[in-house]
Order: C-alpha cells, then structure tokens, then sequence
C-alpha cells in the first residue's frame, strides 16, 4: 500500500513537472517548484487546521466560557489567550513536515527551521503576554486589588518574558544555547541596570507601597512640589497617575512617592470622613448675660436648648448660642455623631472672639461637604442676632447702606 501511494505521489510530481515544462519553465526550475510544492500543500493544509481551531474557539468555546460561572476563563478569552495558543497548530505542522518534504535541500531546510522556530517563540510571546494582561485583569475582580495592586509586577512579568524572548531567538539566530548568552549577560549587568533604572526603583517602589499600604488606587494625595492634588488613576511600575481636580492629569514616577514626601488623605475618610474645622469671629462687645426676655424670645423660636449653668448660675447668650450650635450640627445629616464634635472657644483677638466648628463629614465627599458647610455658616451668621449677637467685621470706611 506505501509502495502504491509513493508511486501515485511519484507520478503526480512526474506529471506536474511535465506541466511546467511545458509552460516555458526550465528543468531545474520546474524541479525545484515540483520539490517545493509539497511543503506549500502543508503550509495550506496548517491554515486550514489553524482555521477549524479558531472557528471552534470562536463559536463552541466561547459558548462554553459564556455559560461557565466562572469570570477567569472569561478573561482568558477576551485577552486572546486560546486564539493564540491556537497559532502554534500551524508551526507544529510545518515543523514537523518540513525535513521530510524538501530532505534534497538540507540549506533550505535549515533557514526554514530557523524561521519556523523564531515564529513558534513569537507566539510564545504572544501567548505570554495575553496570560499576563488575564492574571491582571482576574485580580482586578477582587477587593483585594485597590489595596494592593499589581500592575507593577505585570510589568516586571513582561519585560522578564521580553528579556527570554529575546535571549531564546537571538541563541536560535546564532546556533547556540542560550544558556551560553545568559553567561556573556553578566558582563553586561552595569549597562542593564542603567538601561531598566526606573523600572528597578518603580519595582522596589511599588513593593514597598504595597506592603506599608501606603498608596491605593482611588486615594486622594497631594504633592505640591509636583503641582499634584486629585485622585490616584492608576499605579504602574515606572509611573503613578493621577486626576487633578482641575481634570488634568499627572503622572509622577513611583519611585518619586519613596524618595519625597506626600501627603494621602484616605485616612481622613477611614478615621469618620472629612474634618470641618472653620471658625466664625464674634463681636466681643454683643456678648451679655441671658436675660428672661432673650430665653422667652428663643423658646418661642424654638432656638433655645437646656443648658448646664455654670457654678455662678448665669448664662450668657454665646453659652446659650454655642449649645444651639453644637445639636444644630447634630441634627445634620452628613455630620458624623460617632467621630469628634466640638463648638469651642479660641483666644480673643483684635478680630474678635473666634468660635471654632470641628466635626466631620460621613461620606467624605468633597462637593458636598462644601455644599453643606456652607449651608452650615450661612445658618450661623443668620441666626446669630436672635441671641443678640453680631459677626466681627472690620470697618472699611465705607458708609452701610441702609
């Protein structure tokens, strides 16, 4: 039977040969392209079974990978993981199939191998970085990844897979292990650890944020030196991205956040939200004693809220004031009873007494704890007169209008 079938191949070359002949081509000629035509019938026969795989990648896996619980084989697959993969059916083929077609053209052979085998390393590449961007992507589904990102080691992944793919097709390119490349590598550390500097310190850097928890994504900090004050983007191996409140966006090396100082604020959030600490100046020449009619005109008002008298029995309409103002603050919703609440008095000046609010916000949203310290102060100076009191306001020399 394989004497037959070397026979029908025998006779099919003969005949194809004769075809070319008889179109104009020389004999040698014709003979090379009768040699070659096999391994052209393998090359089209390795696309076909490339494109039978991707089709079932395509259509039966991805049904598969849809109706799977999982989330990993979905990242797997968007990141191009199997498609890839798939890529190395062809070259296997063509590797295989390559002595045995051409075995009378031991140069062509050679050149082809070497060509094969840098593509099989070119999909290798391929394939590892599309195994990396999935692991990232995976890690990314789970909390733990705001703490402690690693997009950093991804990086560093990367430029070691790049670093082996280049050692791998340089040895196949000069005939020699690349075991004997990685020997000669010693000799160039210095100029390696120049050339990956910033990735070297971005590395140590991003270790260290991570492992002291001082940075995660989402955080808000501020660097004035860099003229950076937002939220962090993104936290990379050679850089740290970061949205200002003006929209813009900077982008600070890594290592900067462990050689300088600056300031992150997600503390104040996890410590009750973000602090008020404001004060309003009060004339010190309104504040008197509380008389009956002031405590009836506040009660009537419902402004007046019990208060502890002092050792002396007397109160004062700041005291009476101050009290008012602290379950005021209380009754905001965005203020956070469970932290720090204070309405205090600071040293007098030549602006007046100062009364200082010190709470905190609960959300720490910034726009509005704005909204609602203003609301806050604007409150305060409104309803200050009712206790007989007044805001200290420099004199400008200007006439008040009535």
């Amino acid at each position: 039977m394989l004497i037959t079938s070397n026979v029908n191949v025998e006779n099919l070359g003969n005949g194809f040969k004769a075809l070319l002949l008889r179109w104009g081509f020389g004999d040698s000629v014709a003979r090379h392209i009768v040699d070659f035509s096999s391994l052209f019938v393998v090359f089209l026969i390795s696309i076909i079974v490339y494109q039978v795989v991707k089709f079932l990648i395509n259509r039966v896996l991805k049904r598969m990978v849809e109706r799977s619980e999982n989330k990993w084989d979905d990242h797997l697959y968007d990141q191009k993981v199997f498609t890839r993969l798939a890529l190395m059916l062809p070259l296997m083929i063509l590797q295989v199939s390559l002595a045995p077609t051409i075995s009378d053209y031991p140069h062509a052979v050679n050149i082809l191998g070497v060509i094969l085998k840098l593509c099989e390393v070119g999909v290798f590449l391929l394939v590892g970085i599309s195994f990396l961007n999935a692991v990232y992507k995976i890690y990314g589904d789970y909390e733990l990844a705001y703490a402690k990102p690693i997009k950093g080691y991804v990086q560093i992944g990367k430029i070691i897979l790049y670093i082996i793919v280049g050692i791998v097709a340089i040895s196949v390119l000069i005939g020699q292990s690349p075991l004997s490349l990685l020997a000669g590598l010693g000799a160039m550390s210095a100029v390696l650890m120049l050339i990956f500097k910033d990735s070297l310190l971005g590395f140590v850097a991003g270790v260290q944020l991570s492992n002291n928890k001082m940075l995660h994504i989402g955080d808000w900090i501020t660097m004035p030196k860099y003229n950076t004050d937002g939220t962090v983007l993104d936290i990379s191996l050679v850089t740290v991205k970061v949205r200002n409140f003006d929209n813009s966006v900077s982008c600070v090396p890594t290592y900067i956040l462990i050689t300088d100082s600056f300031q992150n604020w997600r503390s104040m959030g996890d410590a009750g939200g973000r602090r008020l600490k404001r004060q309003v100046n009060i004339d010190i020449f309104t504040i008197r004693f509380a008389g009956e009619e002031l405590i009836s005109g506040l009660k009537a008002k419902g402004l007046y809220r019990e208060v502890t008298m002092a050792e002396t029995g007397a109160m004062t309409n700041l005291g009476l004031f101050r009290r008012y103002l602290y379950d005021f603050l209380k009754s905001q919703p965005l203020v956070n009873n469970e932290s720090t609440l204070m309405v205090r008095h600071l040293p007098a000046g030549d602006t007046g007494l100062p009364i200082e609010i010190y709470a905190f916000y609960s959300p720490p949203d910034w726009a509005n704890a704005e909204n609602t310290t203003a609301a806050i102060f604007e409150h305060i100076y409104a309803v200050l007169p009712e206790f007989g009191l007044a805001a200290y306001q420099r004199a400008s020399g200007v006439p008040a209008k009535a």
